[in-house]
């Protein structure tokens, strides 16, 4: 039984990081689909931010949104304030004049429950999401519209990238999202994208049903979309910058209210998960649900190939993954320190996620929710 259960785990920890990359590689070479794209095509938009207590950022962000370039015509712009307790209302309210819209959430909700109540007044046709973080590059209006000329494309997901990557956890973040960069390539490529950045995403509003606040929107919305009959892309030319997570405990809350909202959104439509297209069903089981579960393949790997130690090749796997283990923990000690060792990021980040999807299950069994954004201050 140790061999199967040794054996087992690790054939799913190595199919869910480097099998399903390779599979979908293989799938996106030899039936890729052609995307007709329009530069000239600019539909009408309207954007949305959710905000609460961002006064540090928001006017940042305004000016961000001010200075896009796209028809002004054509693009409607709220800031959605979730009853903020600091200036974010008053510093919002100084922009009327420039065409900047406020609507103010109370009580309190979360960014769900804001987006349920607006997005149906929106004028647009494309609805764009966006972050009070987010600052988008100029052009990236007309790179996530241009796809919509397209009757087939129902969403287009822009690219994130994050700056000032100077600490571990902003390293191994930084790591992470190079590798979500290639699946979002090949699967766009077969016009099956499964996740979006909920921070620069732009969908037909037509498509848009409320969501429950306690689910994560770029999570239900691309399922949505999807079984509608609507293709999903990404498109890597409309940027969207942000600011890394600087702390360990930072990046392990993002992870855990992230992660639960995909878990809880999961069991919850389960039933229209599994009656998606075979595609859309295998990609999700590889590239999402088997990889929240992967700290429990690690736990059964480790504990399995305690009891084949006696035997010389499982103790020297043995040994690799207490070195691996220990090089994580030596990671997390010299992070706090600011000292950064680039040899160690991969196992910290790597725990650090499967800490935080373990973490993620507990609240989702235990009835844990959160359908609040608490934002992580060092992105700020």
């Amino acid at each position: 039984m140790a061999y199967i259960l040794f054996w087992g785990s690790f054939f799913c920890i190595i199919f869910v990081y480097a099998g399903y990359p390779l599979v979908i590689s293989l799938l996106a070479l030899f039936c890729a689909k052609k995307n007709r794209a329009d530069d000239g095509f600019t539909p009408s938009i309207t954007m949305f931010v959710a905000a609460y207590n961002e006064e540090k950022i928001i006017e940042s962000k305004i000016k961000n949104m001010l200075a896009l370039d796209y028809p002004k015509d054509r693009l409607e712009c709220y800031i959605l304030v979730d009853e903020s307790t600091d200036k974010t209302e008053e510093i919002v309210a100084r922009y009327a004049a420039d065409g900047i819209r406020m609507w103010v959430q109370r009580p309190r909700q979360g960014k769900m429950s804001a987006l349920n109540a607006m997005v149906p007044q929106a004028r647009g046709d494309i609805v764009v999401f966006s972050d009070a973080n987010s600052m988008y590059k100029p052009d990236a209006l007309r790179k996530l519209a241009r796809h919509f000329r397209d009757e087939k494309i129902g969403l287009v997901c822009g690219e994130l990238r994050l700056i000032d990557a100077a600490s571990m956890i902003a390293v191994g973040e930084n790591f992470y999202w190079r590798y979500e960069k290639f699946l979002k390539k090949k699967e766009s490529a077969l016009r099956q994208l499964l996740v979006v950045n909920g921070s620069i995403y732009a969908i037909r509003k037509k498509l848009f049903t409320a969501v429950d606040p306690a689910l994560a929107d770029d999570f239900v919305i691309p399922l949505r979309v999807a079984a509608a009959g609507y293709d999903l892309i990404y498109e890597p030319a409309a940027i969207n910058e942000e600011k890394s997570t600087e702390t360990g405990g930072d990046e392990f809350r993002r992870k855990v209210r992230i992660i639960s909202q995909g878990l809880r959104a999961s069991f919850t439509l389960w039933g229209e998960i599994v009656r998606g297209s075979p595609l859309r069903f295998f990609s999700f089981l590889s590239h999402k649900f088997l990889r929240w579960f992967v700290f429990l393949f690690s736990l059964v790997l480790a504990a399995s190939n305690f009891l084949l130690s006696g035997d010389g090749f499982y103790r020297m796997i043995l040994f690799a993954q207490a070195a691996f283990y220990a090089a994580a923990l030596a990671g997390m000690l010299l992070d706090k320190y600011k000292m950064r060792v680039k040899l160690l990021f991969i196992p910290y980040y790597f725990c650090l996620l499967n800490l935080a999807s373990a973490r993620a299950l507990w609240n989702v069994l235990f009835g844990r929710s959160q359908a609040m954004w608490e934002k992580a201050e060092s992105t700020r």
